[in-house]
């Protein structure tokens, strides 16, 4: 899985957030990955700054969703690759 990342590129992208439509939780790449548990590509990782850098690394260990109230661990092959 890939997925671009922009200057404005925040945690509500990255994990996920609340659709406007139905109120349904739409996961971001970090969870689907890690519940599909493939390889996320994060492309242009240069443009996050080095805050949401940190943040990113820590969650891939343990990502807990407030929002669906889920623990997500990452499968055996899952793996974050910034380019």
């Amino acid at each position: 899985m890939r997925h671009v990342c922009t200057p404005d590129t925040d945690l509500d992208e990255l994990v996920g957030r609340q659709s406007d439509c139905a109120g349904d939780f739409r996961y971001g790449p970090i969870p689907r990955a890690m519940k599909n548990d493939e390889e996320l590509v994060l492309e242009n990782s240069g443009e996050l700054s080095a805050f949401m850098l940190a943040k990113v690394k820590m969650l891939i260990w343990d990502l807990f969703v407030v929002e669906t109230e889920e623990r997500i661990h990452p499968g055996k092959h899952f793996r974050l690759i910034l380019d």
